[in-house]
Formats: C-alpha cells, structure tokens, sequence
C-alpha cells in the first residue's frame, strides 16, 4: 500500500467507520487490514484502502438493516415499509433514483428484478417517474394483501 501509513489514519472517521487500529496483517490478496468500529456498535477486520476510497462504509449494517424487514410480522407491512424508505446513502436522497452520466435514472425493483423507468433530464421528473412506478407495481401487491386481510 504505497503512500499510507495507517497509523496516520487512527481514530479517524470514515463514513460509518472508525479506524480503531493497525493490525499489521495482509490478506489473501495482499492488501492490509485494519479494525475498524462501525456505528452500530460493532468492530470488524475490514482493507483499509477500500474504507479510504469509499468502496467500505459500514461493518455490513447498512445492508443488514434493510433485510431486517424480513422480521416485519407480515408481507404487507414489510412492502409499506420499503415503500416509506427514503435512501439517504445515495446522492440524490432519494430511492430508486441515481445520477448518471449527467441524466437521472429511476428505477424499481420488483420481486427482486429492477425494472428501469428511464431516464431523465432533472430530478423532479425521474421522482414522479418513481411514484408512478411505485403506484403501477406495488399497489396491486398492497391491494391483495389488503382483501386478505378482510
């Protein structure tokens, strides 16, 4: 790893990750670990040059607490529940929606299958785009659960 010296990084926050320390260890790749303390509390071996360039931002919660829906008591609660989620760890804070090449794409994804919903000279076009998506795919899906339920 040339030009880092992790020590220099110690007690330095990146994204959700706190440098904790040095481990002085190589992986099977031949990369250098650090300890790293999340956020949430947990502390993990983690390449410190993949938490320097941003490629790592957290032990694994960020992905953890969107599959914890999973424990959400009913199929119908857990599609509300996405449905509320504004993803706030993208650039444009908004889910479904993401910058590219100077165009915003929106998209959904749908039983686990994104479906593309197009692209889009500004922002408030690609979200009303999303709100249609959301409005075509999930509220059939909501409907059902809704009759179920009677």
């Amino acid at each position: 790893m040339r030009g880092y010296n992790i020590d220099d990084y110690i007690n330095k926050k990146f994204n959700k990750l706190t440098l904790i320390k040095n481990l002085n260890k190589i992986d099977k790749r031949n990369s250098k670990l650090a300890l790293f303390k999340c956020d949430c509390g947990s502390e993990k071996e983690i390449v410190f040059t993949q938490v320097l360039s941003g490629e790592v931002q957290s032990c694994g919660c960020n992905v953890r607490a969107f599959s914890n829906l999973k424990n959400v008591s009913t199929k119908k609660d857990r599609l509300v529940a996405i449905m509320k989620n504004e993803k706030k760890d993208n650039k444009t804070g908004h889910c479904g929606i993401n910058n590219v090449n100077g165009k915003y794409r929106a998209r959904i994804c749908v039983n686990g299958k994104s479906i593309h919903l197009g692209y889009f000279d500004n922002i408030e076009d690609a979200i009303k785009a999303r709100k249609r998506g959301e409005e075509q795919y999930f509220k059939p899906i909501l409907e059902k659960y809704n009759k179920e339920a009677d």
